[in-house]
């Protein structure tokens, strides 16, 4: 009956998609979720060979425990788990077996061919005590500085352990370690669903036990904390880091999938309905972590994915200044500021309308609407800034939280402002988003913004919000790098702390600065998902991509955040690398090779910019080259065939054929769904041309523009 109704949710799901988006949106998502299955096979192809990297003298190389708890398992998996160790790349190692008195004879008849073996310690209990017990007994034989955990159906990458010292030689300081994981078949011969976490983000693991596997911790840590806890067993990984992280935020993470989970029928990476208790467990983990912190707090129990939600409770009664910069948009502030004042049950808040030059007559509306709803109004003629229009606003609050939110935004829900709050009243938080979704849908207009290779974008942005984004991301708290500005809490002090909006940047691209600076404040910016508001975006303003003088400030104001923060250029601490660095769906990253062709009669190509629009959003120019963005024919808006015209200083010519990829902001940006496909990507191996200086060119129905040039030396 499940497989049914997925089948017919699949199926009206399409059916909308063929409506609304057209034939070739609806074949492009048809043949994405056919091949889908095949894309991890693909991506180990090409990514895992630069796991295998002629590994490093390393400097720093401590003795690690594996300690692995044994109950009951097949000889043949318990063997290959114990291999997978013995196999290590990396060689200061032990291994810690502790048997859980197996009823399985088999199971002793394992453990006994390996006693005696060099680096290999084992113990066998004479009453059975679950796993917390064993795995404790298996940490009290440890001699290692550091203790690495180990299911006794599971493997190891051969360089799991080297990639974690290689770790430790990067920062001997560290405390805790975890890499990214993939899902073993029973059978041991298939290797699927990977799992790409994002660096150390405590939010997320608040929501979720994301860091699971591979998970290593220094031993000292461990005694301090008595290991694992009696009476936690199916949650009891996930209450010794909920306790790791009271005493340490010295946190790492590899992302390499250098552990692989088995899907047994009875285990919890097939199903975790297959352990119900562990859901009781995982709310006791959850509310004692609460309490042993002195937080206010509850849980709510999200059925459709099997989690809890932690909902932080406002201490006391602080004031909340929410500061909407507006001008000559009167019916839509007046929908928000009702808004505002028909839903919101908190009521210790302030609003204040900064206002830049409206019109005359709107100006008169501004200041009557803005007396009948008991709002501050601001009133200042100048050119338009947001960031000094919200500094100006905060300027003139009384609260001691700010709430940044843009007129066109509509609220909905009685707690959208208590539960924002109580999330920014926590030590660690920096700045608080929500889930913006467009009017009159059920798509994502925002749950927060990932620093993709290409520039800031919104994750999952028009994806429909019923479904499970990524591990529930659009279910579940997660920490972002950055938040949208259009709906922004902060506490003051921390506004204060790294300096307000930037008004160097006046457009585009100041919340995510602001935000990357409480980053690098040390602090975690997150989204509530369950704060849930309609965002009429762009309203006022339009969209950067119509013009290309608008598009050419965007450009400007990006070089500009990175100048100001180089280390978020093409690197994001809550994504992660190994998935696509320029889309929101969270996807892996694939690379698709074109060969070069060459045209048969040469010609020169190169012409007037003509009728051609585009973005070249990243161009690298290493051993596989690699050109991606979008393009278009201006006059027509229509978004044909793109090729790459490389032109050598004989004056030879090749094509490589682009990759059309679906472009549903450009799409958005110019109102026509002829353009879902205006994105492009081309990646060709640059030693297939002969050894010369090359210009770079883009061509599209007849029209080019060159975009670079390439030394093949």
């Amino acid at each position: 009956m499940g497989q049914i109704k997925r089948v017919l949710s699949f199926s009206k799901r399409m059916m909308r998609c063929l409506g609304k988006e057209g034939w070739h949106v609806f074949c492009y998502k048809l043949n994405h979720r056919l091949h889908k299955k095949n894309e991890y096979d693909m991506w180990m192809l090409q990514n895992e060979q630069q796991y295998k990297e002629p590994e490093q003298e390393l400097e720093y190389k401590p003795l690690i425990s594996v300690v692995v708890p044994v109950y009951n398992v097949e000889p043949q998996m318990l063997t290959a788990c114990i291999q997978s160790v013995q196999n290590q790349t990396y060689d200061n190692w032990e291994l810690c077996l502790v048997d859980d008195c197996s009823t399985d004879a088999r199971v002793r008849e394992t453990l006994r061919q390996f006693e005696g073996v060099e680096h290999i310690k084992i113990k066998y209990r004479s009453e059975n005590g679950h796993i917390s017990r064993t795995t404790n007994d298996g940490i009290a034989m440890a001699e290692g500085e550091f203790v690495a955990l180990l299911d006794c159906d599971d493997l190891y990458a051969e360089n799991a352990l080297y990639e974690i010292v290689k770790k430790l030689n990067e920062d001997h300081t560290l405390d805790f370690i975890y890499s990214d994981e993939d899902k073993l078949s029973e059978d041991g011969t298939k290797r699927r669903n990977p799992f790409f976490k994002p660096d150390w983000s405590p939010d997320t693991f608040m929501s979720l036990m994301y860091t699971c596997h591979l998970a290593v911790y220094r031993k000292s840590l461990l005694d301090e904390l008595g290991g694992l806890r009696v009476g936690l067993e199916g949650s009891q990984d996930y209450d010794l880091v909920l306790r790791v992280m009271e005493k340490t935020n010295r946190i790492g993470h590899v992302p390499k999938i250098l552990y692989h989970w088995r899907e047994r029928e009875e285990s919890t990476a097939n199903d975790i309905s297959a352990k119900p208790y562990i859901i009781e467990t995982t709310k006791k983990a959850k509310l004692e972590a609460l309490e042993r912190r002195g937080v206010k707090g509850h849980l709510e129990y999200i059925k459709d994915i099997v989690m809890f939600r932690v909902v932080y409770e406002v201490v006391g009664n602080p004031r909340v200044s929410i500061i909407i910069p507006s001008k000559d948009n009167y019916d839509i502030l007046k929908q928000c500021l009702t808004s505002i004042r028909k839903e919101t049950k908190y009521q210790n808040y302030e609003i204040i309308v900064v206002d830049n030059g409206s019109a005359e007559e709107t100006h008169a509306k501004y200041t009557q609407m803005c007396k009948e709803l008991d709002c501050k109004y601001h009133y200042a003629p100048m050119e338009f800034n947001f960031s000094k229009m919200c500094n100006i606003g905060a300027h003139l609050a009384d609260g001691q939280f700010l709430l940044f939110l843009n007129d066109d935004i509509r609220v909905e829900g009685a707690e959208w402002l208590e539960r924002m709050l109580g999330h920014a009243q926590q030590p660690h938080t920096g700045a608080v988003g929500c889930k913006l979704i467009y009017p009159n849908t059920n798509l994502i207009q925002h749950v927060g913004v990932v620093s993709f290779m290409v520039g800031p974008g919104h994750a999952f942005q028009r994806i429909n919000d019923d479904l499970n984004c990524y591990w529930g991301r659009n279910k579940l708290e997660y920490n972002y790098s950055a938040v949208t500005g259009a709906c922004l809490m902060i506490d003051r002090n921390k506004y204060d702390q790294v300096g307000g909006f930037s008004e160097q940047l006046p457009v585009a691209y100041n919340d995510i600065d602001l935000c990357f600076n409480l980053v690098e404040a040390g602090y975690y910016n997150v989204v509530r998902t369950d704060v849930r508001l309609y965002h009429y975006e762009s309203v006022s303003r339009g969209y950067d991509a119509v013009s290309p003088e608008k598009a050419a400030r965007q450009q400007r104001e990006m070089k500009k955040l990175y100048d100001r923060h180089p280390e978020f250029k093409g690197y994001d601490p809550c994504y992660n690398p190994n998935l696509i660095g320029n889309s929101d769906n969270f996807s892996l990253r694939l690379l698709k090779v074109k060969e070069i062709e060459t045209p048969e009669e040469t010609q020169q190509v190169l012409v007037e910019k003509g009728s051609l629009q585009y973005k070249v959003e990243e161009f690298t120019d290493e051993a596989v080259v690699k050109i991606s963005g979008w393009a278009l024919n201006r006059k027509t808006l229509r978004a044909g065939t793109l090729n790459i015209v490389l032109t050598g200083q004989d004056k030879q010519q090749y094509i490589v054929k682009s990759e059309r990829l679906y472009r549903p902001d450009v799409r958005d940006a110019f109102g026509k769904r002829r353009l879902a496909f205006a994105g492009f990507e081309a990646a060709f191996i640059k030693q297939n041309l002969p050894k010369q200086h090359y210009e770079v060119s883009l061509v599209l129905d007849g029209d080019a523009c060159m975009v670079g040039s390439i030394v093949v030396a």
